[in-house]
């Protein structure tokens, strides 16, 4: 027996030694896995800079796939409610929204969907407008990209402040929620609503916008990307005062990590600005920005982008000139808190004053718990809006005017189904001359509401 299990020892011993020298003098034939999702081009904490997708500072990778409802209901008092000029004069104004959301995940896919849906009360004189809304994300990725299609549309009667005045109940697809919202990455402006900078009167606008981007790495730290987009904005004004609008988006960029926390790229874009001839017919924008990003991941993104722009007046002949194209913006995280700061420079459809405008738009966001239950939100904004076509061009005889907002929402949770919130909102929008529009005159239309509301979303129902 002692023979026997001395042979297999040594048998045992000789059969590891020639594994292991089989297996180093044998080259390792397993092929490289394809750096596709572990180049850091592709990571979602500092995306492409040439990219539509920007660096999240509150990254938190979901998993479950679910429905979700909400229901808002809130009274406010408006110092302005019909949105005029030169009027004054306390209003009251009810909003009812309903939210329904949907976020559905796959191995390789996801898409989230919104829908918000509801009305505006006036109490003097009386009148309902109706508020709608539907936002769509879809993702599909592969080893070494991606391709995204995004639809944001809304029909709503007063363009300015968006979906009510306490905030999107729902998950903030639609309108990225009050205080920290980004302008969107890509070309600047390019995803701001063409409603965005001031509205006249509580005239029902349709606004759509449709873009569908890709990101193909080349190697683990560079990477083109391409994307289309096309967007309108249609004014149901009775007087056919305002200017409808499409606008026709095309870029593509180019991007390279420098290193861990900094990246550079450059973008090249071409946009189109149709309006009805009458008004100012076609404008054409050739883009050139060149960009530098630098994150730290979950604390601090910056980006920084200017580049010429060369623009195409079509008015029974053609004027064309050179301008800055600019985009600026900076997330920080405190340990308490997140602030955002944008600053633009861009060509933009005009809000239905102007057929084409020469538009500087800065922004200022902020959010912050306060305790354990209550959360507060601010943010400020500003644009500048210089008309691009001759003054016979145009809804108002203006040259320019400016556009002003700054909003507060208070939020305490009750619970785990139900939200109490208090807000504050101002709005200005200031012409450089008197104007006629929506029935009134004069130069400026200004506005100051306070709103309580309750919000109600129950516990999301799992789907898979």
């Amino acid at each position: 027996m002692r023979k026997i299990r001395l042979a297999l020892l040594v048998f045992g011993t000789s059969i590891c030694a020639a594994a292991q020298n089989s297996s180093q003098s044998q080259p390792d034939t397993t092929p490289a896995p394809a750096f596709g999702q572990n180049a850091p081009v592709l990571n979602p904490e500092n995306p492409p800079v040439s990219g539509l997708d920007e660096p999240g500072l509150d990254l938190h990778p979901a998993s479950r796939s679910f429905i979700a409802p909400a229901l808002q209901v809130s009274e406010s008092a408006d110092t302005n409610g019909g949105n005029r000029l030169g009027n004054t004069g306390l209003d009251s104004v009810t909003h009812v929204l309903g939210a329904l959301d949907l976020q559905q995940f796959w191995p390789k896919s996801d898409l989230f969907l919104e829908y918000l849906g509801g009305g505006a009360f006036y109490a003097n004189p009386y009148d309902a407008k109706q508020l709608q809304a539907a936002g769509l994300e879809a993702v599909t990725r592969w080893r070494t990209g991606l391709v995204t299609l995004r639809d944001a549309f809304s029909y709503l009667p007063d363009g300015s402040f968006q979906i009510g005045y306490g905030g999107d109940p729902g998950l903030g697809l639609i309108s990225g929620g009050l205080g920290t919202a980004g302008t969107g990455g890509g070309l600047p402006g390019w995803q701001q609503s063409n409603g965005a900078f001031g509205s006249i009167g509580n005239i029902p606008r349709l606004a759509n916008t449709a873009i569908l981007d890709a990101v193909q790495a080349l190697s683990p730290v560079s990477a083109i990307t391409v994307a289309g987009g096309f967007s309108n904005a249609h004014f149901y004004d009775p007087t056919n005062a305002l200017i409808n609008s499409d606008q026709i988006t095309l870029q593509a960029g180019y991007s390279h990590l420098l290193s861990r926390h900094d990246q550079i790229g450059v973008i090249y874009g071409f946009q189109l600005f149709q309006f009805p001839q009458e008004t100012g017919g076609q404008i054409y924008n050739h883009i050139v920005n060149v960009r530098w990003s630098h994150t730290i991941t979950g604390r601090l993104s910056l980006i920084v982008g200017a580049g010429p722009q060369y623009t195409d007046l079509q008015q029974g002949g053609y004027l064309s000139n050179w301008s800055l194209s600019a985009r600026v913006q900076l997330r920080y995280k405190f340990s308490h808190g997140s602030i955002v700061a944008s600053y633009e420079k861009f060509t933009s459809p005009g809000s239905g004053f102007f057929a084409g405008a020469d538009t500087q738009a800065a922004r200022l966001g902020f959010t912050r718990p306060l305790g354990r239950t209550w959360d507060v939100y601010g943010d400020l904004g500003y644009s500048h809006n210089k008309k691009l076509q001759p003054a016979t061009f145009g809804a108002v005889n203006a040259n320019s005017y400016d556009e002003g907002s700054a909003g507060a929402v208070f939020r305490k949770h009750l619970g785990r189904s139900y939200d109490f919130f208090a807000a504050y909102r101002f709005s200005e929008v200031a012409f450089n001359v008197p104007v006629f529009l929506s029935g009134t005159g004069g130069r400026i239309a200004q506005r100051h509401i306070g709103t309580i509301g309750m919000e109600w979303h129950p516990r999301p129902t799992r789907i898979d």
